[in-house]
Parts: structure tokens; C-alpha cells; sequence
């Protein structure tokens, strides 16, 4: 588990923006990365190393895809900030994080 980091997002339906906790724990082969935003869980991704039967472009060997997520709260998406987009810093969290 590395520490959490923090990021901000503009709230979709007003004009604040939302600080998100992002946590990674490693299970097993998998990582999770649990996000929450004041202490409440907005949502959890699970990520899996790529492997030979993966057949997904631009997944290259050895990186980590996005295998199963829970969104609990879907207010945090706007034009600024997208699940695509969540995908991303996750997947740069845990290439930052040595995996």
C-alpha cells in the first residue's frame, strides 16, 4: 500500500471542487485503488497486469488494466473530470508506485 493522494475535481453539478482520496492496496495479483472524498467511499477499481490474451489497444505487456469497478456516487464526472479520465491517473498511480 502506498500513501493516498490527492485529487481535485470540479463538482459536476456545482462550482466547487471535490477533493478524492486515492488509496492503492495490493491484493494477491491485483491492485485496488479505493477512492473517497471526506472520508465517504465514492468508488473502488481493481486493476490486472496485461497479459498475453489481452487483446485491448493501446494495452502494452506489463501494464495495468481496469479489470472491474464500483462507482458509488457518479456526481464526480463532468466534462472536465471523466471515468476515462479516473482510469488514467489510476493507471499512473500505480506506475508512479513501482508495480
Amino acid at each position: 500500500m502506498c500513501s493516498p493522494t490527492i485529487i481535485r475535481s470540479l463538482c459536476s453539478q456545482c462550482d466547487y471542487i471535490i477533493p478524492m482520496k486515492y488509496v492503492l492496496t495490493e491484493i494477491d495479483d491485483r491492485i485496488r485503488v479505493t477512492i473517497s472524498s471526506d472520508d465517504k467511499e465514492i468508488g473502488l477499481l481493481y486493476f490486472e497486469k496485461a497479459k498475453k490474451g489481452f487483446t485491448n489497444k493501446p494495452l502494452s505487456m506489463g501494464s495495468w488494466a481496469c479489470v472491474d469497478a464500483k462507482i458509488e456516487d457518479d456526481s464526480i464526472f463532468n466534462e472536465e473530470f471523466t471515468p476515462k479520465q479516473m482510469v488514467g491517473e489510476c493507471q499512473e498511480m500505480i506506475r508512479r508506485a513501482g508495480y
